[in-house]
């Protein structure tokens, strides 16, 4: 079983870890940040714009941990 489908609240935590220490995550004093399983598969959340991300498997390039972030959601400008 992959990282990103595994439902646990300890690779909840590894998820959200990833991403505050990723490329894609901002100011943690301007955003924040949930995981949510659904699909299948965690997803990432921004609480301020609604942007989202899908979280994938991956090594190398700018992976955290094992997972990448591809952002399929915008969300609105604040």
């Amino acid at each position: 079983m992959l990282k990103t489908e595994t439902d646990t609240p300890e690779m909840e935590q590894r998820v959200i870890d990833a991403f505050a220490a990723s490329v894609h995550a901002k100011d943690p004093d301007e955003e924040t940040y949930c995981a949510v399983f659904e699909h299948g598969q965690w997803w990432i959340t921004c609480d301020q714009t609604g942007a989202q991300w899908s979280v994938v498997d991956a090594v190398g390039g700018d992976s955290v941990d094992g997972f990448s972030f591809e952002q399929v959601t915008e969300g609105e400008a604040q």
